[in-house]
């Protein structure tokens, strides 16, 4: 593992960090954190160059093998999320059955 201030000064070191960041929010389900540190993570893609170093190689490999995990688990997350949508859903239908009917209001009075 690369020392803290090797981190601060490579980039790619920091996406890397970031990577391990956001599988950890990930798991925690901490989203709100996880939007803040996908802004980051832009920021400072957009501000490489084109082409990475050499040197930039492993980092970049251990990050994309991390990506892969963090979308593995957004995956998952959003099925459970939808699973959970769709039985809130379901009974919000199944009580809505055995509530009481709803008097409609005359949209035209009598006198016409």
């Amino acid at each position: 593992m690369a020392s803290d201030s090797r981190r601060l000064s490579d980039p790619y070191e920091r996406i890397l960090e970031l990577g391990e960041l956001e599988l950890e929010l990930v798991q925690g389900q901490r989203w709100e954190e996880l939007a803040r540190l996908g802004e980051e993570r832009e920021q400072l893609i957009a501000s490489l160059p084109p082409l990475a170093p050499s040197s930039a190689r492993g980092s970049l490999e251990r990050a994309a093998v991390l990506q892969q995990r963090v979308s593995a688990e957004l995956a998952r997350s959003l099925a459970l999320a939808r699973e959970g949508l769709g039985r809130l859903d379901r009974g919000r239908r199944a009580a809505a059955g055995y509530a009481p009917p709803v008097e409609r209001r005359k949209l035209v009075d009598s006198a016409g």
